[in-house]
């Protein structure tokens, strides 16, 4: 399993939403932080959206904001919302050729597991980490 740099984008820009717990962030922000443009964050968070792991905020001061407690989002929901549409395209990304059936189950099991482990690390557990290693005792999520 591959995490692609769109999935990579999107749990940073997740990181950067737990930062500021109490007021909406805007793409052109997070565009900033990131160096990347506003339209690739603009498909990212229409499928983080979608699977309902954050929400806008219209109007002045608005942008987006945390759809659940950060207990609650996992990185695997992030890489699951944004990786999920191509792999099921990709029928899984199972290499193929000689000796492709007998190594696909060794690839889907290792795959498995990875999602596994990233299912269990939240968005909270990143969030300490980063302010570990940024030095921000400030901060407060929620």
């Amino acid at each position: 399993m591959k995490l692609s740099s769109r999935a990579d984008y999107a749990a940073k820009a997740m990181l950067e939403l737990t930062m500021s717990p109490d007021r909406p962030v805007t793409l052109a922000y997070l565009a900033h932080t990131q160096n990347i443009s506003i339209s690739y964050l603009e498909q990212i968070f229409a499928l983080l959206r979608k699977h309902e792991l954050v929400r806008s905020v219209r109007g002045p001061g608005g942008g987006y904001v945390l759809n659940k407690n950060i207990d609650e989002i996992s990185v695997g929901d992030i890489v699951k919302a944004i990786d999920l549409p191509e792999k099921e395209k990709a029928k899984d990304n199972v290499p193929t050729g000689h000796g492709a059936p007998e190594s696909a189950h060794l690839w889907k099991e290792l795959s498995s597991m990875v999602y596994d482990y990233l299912s269990s690390v939240s968005l909270r557990d990143i969030h300490e980490e980063h302010k570990k290693h940024s030095g921000d005792k400030s901060s407060q999520a929620a």
